[in-house]
């Protein structure tokens, strides 16, 4: 009975979390620590050491994690732990991996979305034409029984995909054989009717194409199509992730660069290793813009060296996702239990 009040608690503090969240864009610290003593608590009550165990393993974590989580979403991550350590995975609460797993997924939902409502003309026929590609070359792996050539055709897609990002010619080629998409399915179906119905060969392009259209997505974003806004210096807030990456040279020159998700990583590593440099970063990772670098940025703005404008990430609210894979989390528990006894 303890155990379900707690576990009704959090929804209610989640709850309210998600709507301070969505206002203002922060997570008031009575909320997380109302968690934390109310989980830490009732955790060590029913399973001992290994709620105490739950909270540090899931705060290391996410620390490790951080690159992309901000602190107060390590915070409600590692408070919820305790509750969880009934289950544990290498000294891991189970369904705090789910948690976060579905949390991250869910708060992906809407960037992906918006690059695919972008660039849809794009990917939907050449992932088109990447499905003929594998039907046809498993097609061919089947009658020939080719060792390994699985992992060579989706290394194939995976560049090639990549290709008709960066390659324009290559990209309207590809976008172009897509429309043959149904007159392969036809030209499949009368050259071998027998594998064609066995193999559920309409069913299976129709998961390659959601599978293709995703990677792409995927790609897509880490190539740096991120969805980002044009903002006023002047206009900037705490909690504002800059899309640039501002380079301040001790000779006083002042760099600004436009990169991909996998750029900000590669900087973020190199400058984290230390050693002596000759640059120091402006660089925003989940915690966003501190009041103290917008007002550097604004001061090397008045100075002409930064222009009016920054490129700012499209970020939505993480706590309302958090609430949302807590309430599934649960609901498969209960399920589980249920069925199960």
């Amino acid at each position: 009975m303890l155990l379900l009040v707690a576990y009704l608690a959090n929804i209610i503090l989640l709850f309210l979390a998600s709507l301070t969240d969505m206002k203002e864009k922060i997570i008031p610290h009575k909320y997380v620590i109302a968690m934390l003593i109310i989980n830490l608590a009732v955790g060590y009550y029913y399973f001992g050491v290994d709620a105490v165990i739950a909270f540090f393993s899931t705060l290391i974590l996410c620390l490790i994690l951080s690159i992309g989580m901000g602190g107060g979403d390590v915070k409600i991550f590692s408070a919820l732990a305790p509750l969880f350590a009934f289950d544990m995975v290498y000294y891991f609460p189970k369904y705090i991996l789910i948690l976060i797993g579905l949390s991250a997924g869910l708060a992906a939902f809407f960037p992906m979305l918006k690059i695919l409502k972008v660039y849809w003309r794009d990917m939907i026929p050449s992932s088109c034409y990447f499905t003929m590609v594998i039907g046809i070359l498993d097609y061919i792996i089947q009658i020939y029984n080719i060792p390994y050539a699985t992992l060579v055709v989706w290394g194939y897609i995976i560049l090639s995909i990549v290709l008709s990002k960066k390659v324009q010619n290559y990209r309207n080629i590809t976008k172009t054989l897509g429309y043959l998409f149904p007159i392969y399915l036809l030209g499949m179906y009368l050259l071998d009717t027998n594998y064609f119905i066995s193999k559920n060969v309409l069913l299976m392009s129709l998961v390659y194409l959601g599978e293709l259209t995703l990677i792409s997505i995927v790609i897509y974003a880490l190539m740096g199509v991120e969805v980002s806004d044009k903002k006023r210096i002047d206009e900037l807030k705490e909690g504002d992730i800059l899309r640039d990456i501002i380079v301040l040279k001790n000779d006083g020159d002042v760099v600004i660069e436009n990169a991909s998700l996998v750029k900000r990583i590669k900087y973020l590593i190199d400058y984290e290793k230390g050693g002596k440099k000759d640059y120091k970063l402006i660089f925003t990772d989940g915690e966003g813009l501190s009041e103290d670098t917008i007002k550097l940025l604004k001061e090397l703005n008045e100075k002409g060296k930064i222009p009016n404008e920054l490129n700012i990430l499209k970020t939505y609210p993480f706590v309302p996702f958090v609430f949302l894979a807590y309430l599934i989390v649960l609901a498969i528990l209960f399920f589980k239990n249920h069925m199960w006894g």
